[in-house]
């Protein structure tokens, strides 16, 4: 992951406290050429470790909640962390009321076959 990636992800706008911070975090900083890299890895355990420490301290099931965030489950993540979801979806869809020649003759040829 570039440098710049990693501002945008802090929401940094000096590169200087972009270096700072990864110094901070212990977070090696490659240079190649002029241009400066970061292990994404690394950036993502950062995280990682400061969700679940989050989740220590501000839940009864820490585990269901760190489990809802690894396996993407939003609907169990946020029903772990306490909030109400809406799942209602609308399932009904209205169809056009007429349709062009060209498309009941393609939707004949359907039914004939």
């Amino acid at each position: 992951m570039s440098l710049s990636e990693l501002a945008e992800l802090l929401a940094y706008t000096d590169m200087r406290s972009v270096t700072n911070w990864c110094k901070k975090e212990n977070i090696l900083v490659a240079h190649v050429g002029k241009a400066k890299y970061v292990d994404a890895t690394q950036v993502d355990q950062f995280f990682n470790n400061k969700f679940k420490r989050f989740a220590l301290k501000n839940f009864d099931n820490p585990h269901q909640v760190m489990e809802a965030n690894t396996t993407d489950d939003k609907v169990g993540l946020s029903e772990s962390m306490g909030i109400r979801v809406n799942k209602k979806v609308k399932k009904r869809y209205a169809a056009k009321k007429e349709m062009s020649k060209a498309a009941q003759g393609f939707l004949n040829n359907f039914k004939r076959a």
